[in-house]
C-alpha cells in the first residue's frame, strides 16, 4: 500500500471497544450521580424520613395498644423492629432509658451510656403504653441500601446498553463497507468493468478494495491493449495487403525485364535498377512498419541481447549526422552536445531505429520556418537527449499512427531508460533517456 499511515482492523477493534468501554464508563457515572442526587432529594431527604417516620411511629403505637405492650414487657418490642433494619427505636421512662431496638430481650442496658439529650428532638414522639405509662420514643427511620443497589443496577444497565450500541454501531460500519464491496463485485463479475471500486479507509478492508481496484484497471488496460492489438493487427493486414502488392508487383515487372534483357539501352538499364530499387526500399519500409507493429504490440516479442558501446562515440555519430541531414533539408538547427564520460549498455541496432523514428517525425512534422532544438547531456548516471521543435500546421493533413513514438518507448524501457512526449503552444517536445555505466 500507499506510505500512508496504517491502522489495521484489529488495531481499529480495539480501539472500538476501548472508546465503547469509555462511552460505557461516562453512562454509568452519570446515571449514578444523578440517581444519588434524585435519592437524596427524595428517598433520603429530610422530608421523606420525617413522613416515613411519622407512618412507622404510628404502626408502633397500633402495635402497642394490640400487643398489650407495658414497661415491664417493652422487650416485645423486638418482634415489631425486626420486620426489617429500616428503623431504629429507643424508649425513655422518666428520662431514664428502658428500650433499645437492637438489644435483645435479655440483654442489660446501660444506663450510663445513653442520655435523652443525645437523641435528636425532630425523631421524639410520645407513646402511650398498655398499662397507661407515658413514655418517650425516639424512632428513626433509614430506607437502607435498596434504593442505592437499584440505581447502580440501572446504571449498569444503561451502560451496558451504550457500550452495545456504539460497538455494534462500529462494527455496522464496517459490515456495510463488505456489503457495499460485496455489490461492486458482484458488478465487476457482470462484466462491467469501467465500475470503480470504492476505496475507504487506510485498513485491511481499504487495502483490499484498493487492490481489487487496481486489478480491475489492470484487467480493463489489458483489455484495451487487445483491441487495440486486434485493430492494429486488422489495419496492419489491410495496409500490408493492399500497399505491399503495388510495389513488389511493380518490382517483379522490372526484375522480369531486366532478366530478358527487355531494355532498348543502358539508361533505360539504369533506370529499370532505379525504380527496382526504390520498390525494394518501399518494402523495406513496411516490412520495419510490421517490425514496429509487433515490437509494440506483441508480448512474445523476445528483445536481443546488450552489447557495451561509448556514450560519446554512439551519440556523436548518430545526432551528429541527424543535425547535419536535417540542416540540409532547410532546417535551422540549434544544438548543445555534452560530454557523457561513459559507456551503454544497449542493442546497436534497436537504439538505431529508436533513434532514425524520432529523426523522421522531425522531417514530418517539425516546421521547417522555426529552428529545431537537439541537445543531449549527462545527469548523474544517465543521458538525457532531448528534442524540441515547432509543429508544422499541415501536421492535421498527414497520416499518423504513432507507432513510432511507441517503438521508441518501449525500446527505451526495454534498455532500462524511460521515454517521455509532451506538447503545449503547438511545441513539441520529446526526451529519452538511457543508464549510462562509469
Amino acid at each position: 500500500m500507499s506510505k500512508h499511515f496504517s491502522r489495521s482492523l484489529s488495531a481499529q477493534l480495539m480501539g472500538g471497544v476501548l472508546l465503547s468501554l469509555l462511552a460505557a464508563a461516562l453512562v454509568f457515572a452519570l446515571c449514578s450521580f444523578a440517581g444519588s442526587m434524585l435519592l437524596g432529594r427524595t428517598v433520603y431527604g429530610k422530608a421523606f424520613e420525617s413522613q416515613m417516620a411519622n407512618r412507622q411511629f404510628s404502626e408502633l403505637q397500633s402495635y402497642v395498644e394490640r400487643e398489650a405492650i407495658t414497661i415491664n414487657n417493652l422487650h416485645r418490642l423486638n418482634a415489631w423492629c425486626s420486620r426489617g433494619d429500616q428503623v431504629y427505636l429507643t424508649v425513655y421512662v422518666n428520662g431514664v432509658i428502658r428500650y433499645e431496638s437492637p438489644i435483645a430481650a435479655t440483654g442489660e442496658l446501660e444506663e450510663d451510656d445513653f442520655d435523652v439529650s443525645f437523641e435528636n428532638p425532630d425523631r421524639e414522639y410520645s407513646l402511650q403504653l398498655s398499662d397507661g405509662t407515658q413514655a418517650q420514643a425516639f424512632l428513626y427511620y433509614y430506607a437502607g441500601d435498596a434504593y442505592y443497589y437499584w440505581v447502580v443496577v440501572l446504571s449498569a444497565l444503561l451502560a451496558f446498553a451504550t457500550f452495545s450500541v456504539c460497538f455494534i454501531v462500529f462494527v455496522h460500519r464496517k459490515l456495510r463497507y463488505v456489503k457495499q464491496l460485496k455489490e461492486e463485485l458482484d458488478i465487476l463479475s457482470g462484466g462491467d468493468l469501467h465500475y470503480a471500486v470504492t476505496v475507504k479507509g487506510v485498513d485491511e478492508l481499504g487495502e483490499l478494495a484498493q487492490g481489487i481496484e487496481q486489478m480491475r484497471r489492470s484487467i480493463l488496460a489489458h483489455q484495451e491493449t487487445e483491441e487495440q492489438m486486434r485493430s492494429a493487427n486488422s489495419q496492419l493486414v489491410t495496409a500490408m495487403s493492399h500497399d505491399l502488392r503495388t510495389p513488389l508487383t511493380s518490382l517483379l515487372a522490372y526484375l522480369e525485364l531486366m532478366e530478358r534483357g527487355k531494355y532498348e539501352s543502358e539508361e533505360q538499364l539504369r533506370h529499370f535498377t532505379q525504380r527496382s530499387l526504390e520498390k525494394g526500399l518501399q518494402i523495406k519500409s513496411m516490412a520495419d512498419k510490421l517490425f514496429e507493429y509487433f515490437l509494440v504490440y506483441s508480448s512474445e516479442w523476445e528483445p536481443p541481447e546488450l552489447e557495451q558501446a561509448d556514450a560519446d562515440q554512439v551519440f556523436q555519430q548518430f545526432w551528429g549526422e541527424y543535425a547535419f541531414s536535417l540542416e540540409n533539408k532547410g532546417f535551422v538547427v540549434h544544438y548543445e552536445f555534452e560530454e557523457l564520460r561513459g559507456t551503454l549498455q544497449v542493442n546497436m541496432e534497436l537504439l538505431r531505429r529508436t533513434f532514425d523514428n524520432l529523426y523522421s517525425n522531425l522531417l514530418k512534422y517539425a516546421d521547417p520556418s522555426q529552428p529545431i532544438e537537439i541537445s543531449y547531456r549527462r545527469e548523474d548516471d544517465q543521458v538525457r537527449l532531448t528534442l524540441r521543435n515547432h509543429v508544422s500546421p499541415q501536421r492535421d493533413q498527414r497520416e499518423s499512427t504513432n507507432i513510432g513514438l511507441s517503438t521508441c518507448r518501449r525500446v527505451l524501457q526495454y534498455h532500462g531508460g524511460s521515454f517521455e512526449t509532451a506538447e503545449q503552444d503547438s511545441v513539441f517536445r520529446a526526451d529519452a533517456i538511457l543508464p549510462l555505466t562509469n
